[in-house]
Parts: structure tokens; sequence; C-alpha cells
């Protein structure tokens, strides 16, 4: 994430949701925080998972990925 958090598990996407300050008609961060919440099988998850993507990716909160082969600079 752009704020220097790492998203691993569900529970940080979830966190991340809720600490994120709802914004109504403007993103649907409340559907994707329930679609996480109430997500049970593995098809749930990934759907709820590509939800959270795709919502931290409208909002530019995401990183851009470093080009494969390509390492930052210990400085």
């Amino acid at each position: 994430m752009r704020d220097g958090r790492i998203i691993r598990f569900i529970a940080d996407a979830i966190a991340l949701l809720r600490e994120h300050e709802a914004r109504p008609g403007v993103d649907a961060r409340d559907e994707v925080l329930h679609r996480l919440e109430r997500a049970r099988s593995e098809q749930e998850h990934q759907a709820a998972i590509a939800g959270f993507v795709v919502w931290a990716e409208e909002l530019d909160l995401l990183l851009t990925p470093l080009p494969e082969g390509v390492h930052p600079r210990a400085e």
C-alpha cells in the first residue's frame, strides 16, 4: 500500500477498510468490507479479495509493482 502497510491476510484488509472513511456514492467501501467479513467458502474469499483490490486500485491506494527482475535499492 502507498502508506507502507502490507496486506497479507483478510484481517489486514478488513482493518484497512474499517479505518478508511466511507464516502457514500464515491466508493464501495461498505460493500467490500461486508463481502470480506461474510465470506465463508474459498470462492467467496477469492471474490471478496478481488473486490478489495479493485476498490484499492480505484482509490490509488496500491503501489505500482516493480517490473520483474527490478529490486529496490537499499539506502
